[in-house]
């Protein structure tokens, strides 16, 4: 009988952060190694909160600390058995809306290399910025954002009607 050996397929956890300016615009970055934008993000550690890792990516990559309110959409991307890649599981967590003053005063940080760009991206206009499976997560969180639909968000199993409640 031929023996088929299984071993557990890998899986990464991302964050995005969906933060908005108050003409609805969208923050987008740049990474060095892309062509095309995305919501500022990264890997959550072992260990670390999905609301930590949002923190810190946020003041890795761009110098600013802001509120992470509600999750907002959870994207999944499947694994890929042709090239070996994992399954990518991010989840898009509420950075708020950004003053207009915040909003402006916003720069790439001098002493980056991972970022070549930040802009601020009307939701009608995504498309020229993201590609497309990008565009449809960020829309999703966007939607979900403005009529305030957030994803009951426990963490340790915490009772989710007194999450709800606070």
């Amino acid at each position: 009988m031929t023996r088929i050996e299984s071993r557990p397929l890998g899986r990464r956890v991302e964050v995005s952060v969906l933060v908005r300016d108050p003409r609805g615009r969208v923050l987008l970055v740049q990474p060095a190694y892309r062509d095309d934008m995305l919501l500022p993000g990264g890997g959550v550690h072992p260990g670390e909160s999905i609301a930590d890792a949002a923190a810190r990516v946020l003041v890795d990559s761009l110098q600013i600390h802001r509120p992470i309110t509600a999750v907002r959409a959870i994207d999944c991307a499947g694994h890929n058995f042709d090239t070996g890649a994992v399954e990518v599981v991010t989840v898009v967590v509420d950075g708020g809306v950004m003053t207009t003053a915040e909003a402006r005063a916003l720069s790439l940080p001098v002493d980056t290399e991972r970022l070549t760009a930040v802009d601020w991206a009307p939701v009608d206009q995504l498309h020229a910025y993201v590609l497309a499976f990008t565009e449809h997560r960020i829309r999703a969180a966007h939607t979900a954002a403005r009529l305030l639909v957030q994803l009951p968000w426990p963490y340790l199993g915490a009772d989710v009607e007194e999450l709800v409640a606070a």
